[in-house]
């Protein structure tokens, strides 16, 4: 069982460079089967977070993991395969493990200890399930993955107070831009889990919401709880001339936020514009507009970069954490492979006598002890060159 991890990430490569490569909740499923076919690989999972975009396989034995990812991109139609390669980052057998284990909790996260990437990480492994990507190595390894997310998030403070990324563009516009946002108006885009925790934290500041979608219906459950106001995506140069702040998390494709939707004259009025959303929502010449501010994903990580010292102590306690849990995976991974390898030699050897019964009576009875010198030789060599494809532990 050979595993191994191949991505782009938030700490490989910048938000610009890796937009190209995102894949939305709805491609997952499709995404993974198609990894499958593609690379013939045994078990398939494709990762996909706001900041990450992760191809997990288990192949019978060692293989290129970045041809395999630029042969998928180049089948969706994207060819620059020089500049993916330079992207891409490979983790390897108990690497790739330690890696999913350090994903899942929030430690390898622009925001540290952030819950929202375990259920980001459930939702990939499900997607991938529905279309019988993983078998027994990546079930057992994601569900390990579960497992010390829950145990570091009881066992260690690394968690206190997380939010997710919503959460903290406001805090960093309070406490790091020291805006008193009580009494602002805001408009924020999209309906999905982060603007729903996102208009629930600005309700609490006391902020005027109205929330914009494509779908008014959509919108009209999560404006009910905190009484915002709710308008159509068509209406947006009318609310943004109107509002201080705007946030932005939709899963399109394309610019959900140009130059020109800011028409109307603001009479000297700052908007603080905060995109949330992989691809990037916000056209980044919104800025060119006088009193404009754009902030992205990789705005909020250089603030955030600053402002995490107390979650950062806990880091080896959860580390250390990690590590059991790598070890027992790989023992999990060791018996796994002894039980099969046993099976396998006595199923070869069953086979050797059994093929010898069918000919001993072809040949010369003082032939027998040569025959079966020769057959159990073939079994020593084919079972040589099965263990050289099967280590004992995986590759670093």
């Amino acid at each position: 069982m050979f595993l191994s991890c191949c991505g782009i990430n938030h700490n490989t490569c910048a938000l610009s460079e890796r937009e190209p490569f995102q894949l939305q909740k709805d491609e997952l499923a499709k995404a993974t089967s198609d990894f499958k076919t593609i690379t013939g690989a045994s078990e398939t999972v494709v990762l996909a977070t706001c900041n990450r975009i992760e191809f997990y396989r288990i192949d019978p034995e060692k293989i290129d993991a970045k041809e395999g990812v630029k042969k998928f991109y180049e089948s969706r139609g994207i060819t620059d395969n020089d500049n993916l390669d330079k992207l891409l980052f490979v983790r390897q057998g108990t690497s790739a493990a330690r890696h999913l284990f350090k994903v899942t909790p929030g430690l390898d996260s622009v925001l540290l200890g952030e819950y929202q990437i375990l259920g980001q990480v459930k939702t990939s492994y499900s997607e991938a399930c529905s279309v019988n990507g993983p078998g027994k190595g990546l079930h057992k390894l994601f569900h390990n993955a579960f497992q010390i997310s829950k145990r570091i998030r009881s066992e260690t403070e690394i968690g206190i107070g997380a939010q997710g990324l919503a959460g903290a563009a406001v805090d960093i516009l309070k406490d790091l831009l020291g805006l008193n946002i009580s009494g602002l108006s805001a408009c924020v885009i999209g309906v999905n889990r982060s603007t729903d925790m996102l208009v629930r934290r600005l309700n609490k500041e006391n902020v005027n919401i109205t929330i914009l979608n494509r779908t008014v219906q959509k919108a009209e459950k999560m404006a009910r709880t905190i009484g915002a106001a709710i308008q159509p995506i068509e209406n947006l140069s009318e609310v943004m001339s109107n509002s201080d702040l705007l946030f932005s998390a939709t899963s399109a494709s394309d610019f959900v936020v140009h130059g020109k939707d800011l028409s109307s004259p603001r009479d000297n009025k700052q908007l603080i514009a905060v995109d949330l959303a992989v691809p990037r929502d916000i056209d980044p010449r919104l800025a060119e507009s006088n009193g404009v501010t754009v902030l992205d994903l990789d705005d909020l990580k250089r603030y955030l970069d600053d402002v995490q010292q107390d979650r950062a102590v806990e880091m080896p306690y959860a580390l250390d954490l990690v590590e059991e849990q790598v070890g027992a995976f790989e023992q999990w991974r060791r018996k796994s492979s002894d039980l099969g390898a046993s099976a396998l030699r006595k199923r070869l050897d069953d086979d050797r006598i059994e093929v010898l019964g069918q000919f001993r009576n072809s040949f010369r009875q003082g032939d027998s002890k040569a025959l079966e010198a020769l057959s159990r030789s073939l079994y020593r060599q084919f079972l040589r060159r099965v263990n050289s494809m099967d280590t004992p532990t995986l590759p670093e």
